[in-house]
């Protein structure tokens, strides 16, 4: 008889449920701010697609519709990728949280398995034996009143566990809905990226006309890479380059032909921006791995700001302007550099494939190329005159 007694006592001088890690809470806590920050993006994104699908409908020309209207596509992959970081954040909270409630229930059902399995050797002993031993009926009064006072605990405690077998279930339930919403936007993810594929190949097949114009002056871009020190080099020779364009552009004569000038560049102090969006944004989602002016692990000082990004990741034109030079050049991988007007120039540097080519006119949001695939980084740098500008007070 005292096992049973032993085992039972231990029931109800059982702990309360053990307190989930500091390791789980931290999990939780910052998945919570990552899927926070993704809807965020994600409707940020959605928004600033609506107002450019709207000024695509109001464009006048064909040609300023069909920017507006890629941009738009572009934005809208963006907040896809949102949507697809948030279901995966959502997942990743199910997950913890269903480990979290696996360590609850084991703790509840240990207390409560011992005290079945001891009742059930007491219920296997003959009824006889209460005779036959010496003792044995008191000791069987004992333990009739002693089940009396803890079948109230017991209640609780059962109450209680099924109340976490409850919770667990409708975690499991909530973690397959969420893969079934994972499933669900990754497939929008697929078919805006291939709207995206299609429409940069019409837009191609359009610009046909223009390829032996557009063709010199990408080979003069690239002829300028080839012979640049560094970047700065590089950049500064672009920037003399717009500004004799600019010059030209001013002067009385013929009409340019399209694609050699900075269409729609302004010399105001201000980044150029489309109504209703901010006049810079930043040309990828992620999180900011390091900011301007920022000292590498090499010694290096940071011109821009580097995010840390999905791989394969949508980057997007930062504002309006005209890329003046995409290819490859020296470590940076693949870069695009943008012509905004008035002295002011990005740098997109990191990327794995380009959608823009030199003089091609772009819109805040028109997607330019993709993200890396092994731990993707892109910076990006803007530029006045020369001058680094600090992105953190255009951004919004």
């Amino acid at each position: 008889m005292l096992l049973p007694v032993a085992i039972a006592g231990g029931l109800l001088a059982a702990p309360a449920l053990t307190r989930p890690a500091d390791v789980l809470v931290d999990q939780v806590t910052a998945e919570r701010n990552a899927l926070a920050e993704a809807q965020r993006q994600a409707a940020e994104a959605e928004a600033r697609a609506a107002r450019m699908s709207a000024q695509a409908e109001q464009a006048k020309s064909e040609a300023e519709r069909e920017r507006l209207a890629l941009a738009a596509l572009g934005l809208r992959i963006q907040s896809a990728e949102a949507d697809l970081a948030a279901v995966r954040s959502q997942v990743a909270i199910l997950a913890t949280l269903e480990r979290r409630q696996s360590a609850r229930l084991a703790a509840q059902q240990r207390p409560v398995a011992e005290l079945v399995a001891s009742l059930q050797l007491l219920t296997r002993r003959p009824p006889v034996t209460v005779f036959a031993q010496p003792g044995a009926a008191r000791d069987l009064v004992h333990m009739r009143a002693l089940i009396d006072t803890m079948l109230p605990e017991i209640r609780r405690r059962t109450a209680g566990l099924r109340n976490e077998i409850a919770r667990s279930r409708q975690l499991k339930v909530a973690r397959q809905r969420a893969a079934e919403s994972l499933a669900s936007v990754q497939a929008r993810l697929a078919e805006r990226r291939t709207a995206l594929a299609r429409s940069e190949a019409q837009q191609r097949i359009r610009a046909t006309t223009l390829a032996s114009s557009a063709g010199l002056e990408s080979d003069r871009a690239l002829a300028l890479g080839d012979e640049a020190r560094d970047i700065g080099d590089l950049l500064g020779q672009l920037e003399d380059a717009g500004d004799v364009r600019d010059r030209l552009v001013r002067l009385q004569g013929p009409v340019p032909r399209p694609g050699t000038v900075r269409n729609g560049g302004t010399t105001g102090g201000a980044v150029p921006a489309v109504a209703g969006n901010p006049a810079y944004r930043l040309p990828v989602l992620g999180t900011v791995a390091s900011g301007l002016g920022e000292v590498s692990a090499e010694g290096t000082r940071s011109r821009g700001l580097t995010i840390r990004t999905a791989p394969g990741a949508q980057v997007v034109a930062p504002a309006a302007g005209r890329i003046a030079y995409a290819g490859e050049f020296r470590s940076y991988g693949r870069i695009i550099i943008i012509d905004h007007g008035g002295g002011w120039t990005s740098l997109i540097t990191n990327m794995i494939a380009l959608s823009g080519q030199v003089g091609e006119r772009v819109e805040q949001g028109a997607p330019i190329g993709r993200a890396g695939v092994n731990r993707p980084t892109i910076t990006v740098e803007l530029r006045r005159s020369g001058q680094p500008v600090d992105i953190a007070t255009l951004v919004s």
